[in-house]
């Protein structure tokens, strides 16, 4: 072969590899990273985790970099590579047929597992909601299970399962630390936050919404999830908390208050009782137990109910014990009875305006607050004329309160026929149809209220359900009244809230009503808790 001809064959070689390294090579390595980025797309394993991956071909040889959540995936992926790739080669391509060209693959891909999930315990006393968000239906499941067993044996009851979001959250391999740290329930209302796997934090409810969300934040909660389940439930607990402490105000400025004081004096066939207390319970148990117990002798009501008393401690018990003991016409008794204490028996064979009581006083109670009903009741005893009983018990008004909110009506109240009670319930159920659950267990039928009359027009106009989502309406009528209709506020239902109401119907006591709307009220207090907050 003559130079020239060796020079040519060389030149040309060349012009070849050049047109290959230029041209078919990268259209080779490009229609491999296309086939390898198909195939791990057909990976049902792999949905949604390859976002991280970078793939790239240098010929032949596969290069695998940057990072997924899990081993498996690092050796599916390599697998699926090495294995699964089908695509032509130059030497096939013209014939339609399609192999495996891999030569290698070199696997660089980190594991890196994305952030574990998050959980909130909220709670108002024993009872206790779990919400939060965990990697899969499995793990949000295992976990509702044991927080819920460890809250049940520490004394409280929880419900509740977190909801799960695998496109951004992996298990965890150990969640022993969260488990073993749930906290124990409280008296007041309290939310404690975890990252699934490590301790649980509490969450002042005194601090403001921003600073809440910062340290959510940095424990795997999203915005979108801050505003959608965290929030909302962050400031039901609020409203949950101030109402306990309200009333624990309420209750310390009560335990303030003086107690009761009572005194049953006897002569004859009459029986009277005088004094104050603190409610209307209160009195009215006195009265019931009385009339039982000292009939047929005639029982003259003189107590009074003032809020300036204690509502609570009970008298001792009325027996036939506090009667006069002796057969002869004339014989008498005097008994006093305070708030949670035994009767006392009482002189009154001595001057009216002596205090042979005093020294059976407790603390708190002046002898001054006592002492006219002494003084009367001795007189009343020693024939002096100064007295006269009242001439019989003074019936109580008959009242009907309604509560409407959500899909709820809870009658309740106090009337004096049965059958009152009856044709109330059917309108109220025939009213509201299906849609609306009538409750009745709250109206009750007393012989000493008043009797109704025209009772047909409080029936045919029963107010209408208030709209869905709103705070509600309480309706307060007399049988045959028109209702009045006072809108529910916070204010409405808090201790004391409708004795500060100037909406009631005139000649009905607040403390009334608020005794025989008790239950009703404590609904209403719930479900206002439960609405949405504007801002």
């Amino acid at each position: 072969m003559t130079r020239a001809r060796w020079t040519l064959s060389v030149v040309t070689l060349l012009v070849f590899w050049l047109i290959g390294a230029l041209i078919f090579v990268p259209r080779m390595q490009r229609d491999l990273e296309a086939a390898a980025q198909s195939t791990l797309a057909q990976q049902a394993t792999l949905a949604q985790r390859l976002g991280r991956l970078h793939l790239a071909f240098d010929g032949q040889q596969a290069h695998l970099t940057g990072s997924v959540r899990t081993i498996q995936d690092r050796l599916t992926i390599e697998a699926a590579v090495r294995d699964l790739v089908s695509a032509p080669t130059p030497l096939t391509g013209c014939l339609g047929q399609r192999l495996n060209p891999v030569s290698a693959v070199i696997n660089e891909v980190e594991v890196a597992p994305y952030p574990p999930g998050w959980l909130l315990l909220a709670a108002t006393g024993i009872r206790a909601r779990l919400l939060g968000t965990a990697a899969n239906d499995y793990e949000a499941r295992d976990l509702a299970h044991s927080v819920q067993e460890s809250w049940s044996a520490k004394g409280g009851m929880a419900e509740g399962t977190p909801g799960t979001d695998g496109d951004n959250h992996d298990e965890v391999a150990n969640v022993s630390t969260t488990l073993r740290g749930v906290p124990p329930p409280q008296p007041t209302a309290q939310a404690h936050l975890a990252r699934i796997g490590q301790p649980w934090q509490e969450m002042s409810l005194s601090k403001t919404d921003e600073a809440l969300l910062a340290e959510a934040r940095t424990l795997g909660v999203s915005e979108s999830e801050w505003r959608q389940n965290v929030l909302p439930v962050l400031r039901e607990l609020r409203g949950t908390l101030k109402q306990q402490h309200l009333a624990e105000a309420e209750s310390t400025r009560l335990a303030g208050l003086p107690p009761g004081h009572l005194f049953i004096a006897a002569r004859d066939s009459q029986v009277i009782l005088r004094g104050e207390v603190g409610s209307v319970t209160m009195k009215r148990a006195i009265l019931d137990e009385a009339l039982a117990v000292f009939a047929p002798r005639r029982v003259h009501d003189e107590i009074r109910v003032s809020p300036q008393r204690r509502p609570t401690g009970d008298f001792g018990p009325i027996t036939t014990a506090l009667l006069p003991s002796g057969k002869e016409k004339n014989a008498r008794s005097f008994f006093l009875g305070l708030g949670g204490d035994a009767w006392k028996p009482v002189d009154w064979q001595i001057a009216a305006a002596e205090q042979s009581w005093k020294k059976e006083l407790p603390a708190g109670l002046a002898p001054a607050l006592l002492q006219h009903d002494s003084t009367t009741l001795t007189g009343w005893l020693q024939d002096d004329g100064t007295h006269t009983p009242a001439p019989s018990l003074q019936p109580e008004p008959a009242v009907i309160t309604l509560a409407l909110f959500g899909s709820k009506a809870v009658l309740a109240g106090q009337i004096a026929e049965e059958s009152v009670r009856a044709q109330l319930i059917a309108a109220a159920r025939q009213a509201y149809g299906p849609r609306i659950l009538v409750l009745s267990d709250g109206v009750r039928v007393r012989g000493n209220c008043q009797p109704a009359s025209n009772i047909l027009h409080t029936l045919k106009s029963l107010p209408p359900p208030p709209s869905a989502g709103s705070a509600g309406v309480l309706a307060i009528a007399t049988p045959g009244s028109t209702w009045t209709h006072i809108s529910v506020t916070q204010e409405l239902i808090e201790a004391g809230g409708l004795a500060k109401s100037t909406q009631l119907p005139a000649g009905i006591p607040a403390g009334l009503i608020e005794e025989l709307s008790a239950e009703a009220i404590e609904q209403l207090r719930l479900h206002l808790s439960h609405l949405p907050i504007s801002r």
